[in-house]
């Protein structure tokens, strides 16, 4: 469903080429005197250079044309040369009445050209306390991504956790420190790393006193140091 002020324009547009005008002056945007009228033309202003005439003029003969326009209550010219605009209550409701008819999208179109879009939010930092900033953050990007995905374009989300280094860092530290004959520690070693990670050993143990034996995969980063 195309929106409403496109709708106005190519209305405005056809009125200036019907009047021997270039259409690419009809562009319609949202008044900036709500208490004169709803949408305005300013393309008259431009069109005059072109035309070599008074603005007033051009936008005279377009809002002569766009009389009797059912989707006008007025078009008027104002001096120098804008055109103002009221939308008729009939055209008005009617345009609604179709944005209800669609339920599921209330007359918003999918974009023509979908992209793939990345989208970096939360970043929630393993190493320091939570706080009201990542919520925030992950509130305002989980928005952006579902708006984009109404849209229709390919939105992927990363909510990235920052500053793993410093719990890697200690847990090499203290692997090295325990055994420092592993082979992930000699820097002229040139054979296979062990399938089995170093802290099997530990998983094991754990498992006969009965504690859980979920360690968590990142722990497996000690296999490629």
């Amino acid at each position: 469903m195309e929106k409403i002020l496109d709708v106005i324009s190519k209305q405005v547009m056809e009125a200036l080429k019907a009047c021997g005008y270039d259409e690419k002056y009809g562009k319609v945007t949202l008044s900036n005197r709500p208490d004169l009228c709803e949408y305005q033309c300013n393309g008259a202003m431009a069109a005059a250079k072109e035309y070599k005439c008074a603005p007033f003029q051009i936008a005279d003969r377009v809002a002569e044309q766009l009389q009797g326009n059912e989707m006008f209550e007025s078009a008027e010219s104002v001096k120098p040369g804008f055109l103002n605009l009221k939308v008729s209550p009939e055209y008005l409701a009617e345009y609604l009445h179709q944005m209800e008819a669609d339920e599921q999208r209330l007359g918003c179109s999918k974009c023509e050209h979908p992209k793939t879009i990345l989208i970096d939010y939360g970043g929630p930092n393993v190493a320091k306390p939570l706080h009201v900033g990542h919520l925030r953050s992950a509130i305002i990007g989980e928005s952006v991504k579902r708006i984009g995905r109404f849209m229709g374009h390919n939105m992927i989300g990363d909510v990235h956790l920052g500053d793993w280094g410093l719990q890697m860092g200690l847990i090499i530290t203290e692997l090295k420190a325990r055994k420092p004959e592993l082979v992930y520690f000699d820097e002229n070693y040139t054979g296979e790393y062990p399938e089995e990670p170093p802290f099997s050993g530990i998983r094991h143990r754990r498992e006969r006193r009965g504690y859980s034996s979920h360690i968590p995969e990142g722990l497996r980063v000690c296999q490629y140091s």
